[in-house]
């Protein structure tokens, strides 16, 4: 069977390993966190919004983390299911694109 959309937007994500964080910048080599996850889902035609104000409204809302579910630990930030357990995230300042465990509380979106 044809891989699972979210499945193809981890694997674009995992392509993006070590890409330097900066704030605003939406790919295709450097990310902030609304950036990485607009930039994945675009590779695959979905087209989400430019902010995590915006992509927290797209989709819907999910208790079943799926790989390439948008996951927002908090107002203002968002990362990218990998698995039930961790994410790939642009943390911030100084950072790089990296996995990291899935937060204790957020809330899951689904785009595709």
């Amino acid at each position: 069977p044809p891989e699972p959309l979210g499945q193809k937007a981890v694997d674009i994500a995992m392509g993006k390993l070590g890409a330097p964080y900066i704030w605003g910048d939406k790919g295709p080599n450097t990310f902030d966190c609304s950036g990485l996850t607009g930039w994945v889902w675009r590779q695959l035609g979905v087209p989400l919004g430019p902010d995590t104000y915006t992509q927290i409204k797209q989709g819907k809302r999910v208790s079943d983390v799926m790989p390439g579910d948008l996951i927002f630990p908090y107002i203002g930030h968002v990362q990218l299911a990998v698995s039930k357990n961790e994410v790939i995230e642009a943390p911030g300042r100084g950072m790089v694109v990296r996995l990291h465990p899935m937060p204790p509380s957020f809330t899951a979106i689904r785009v595709a």
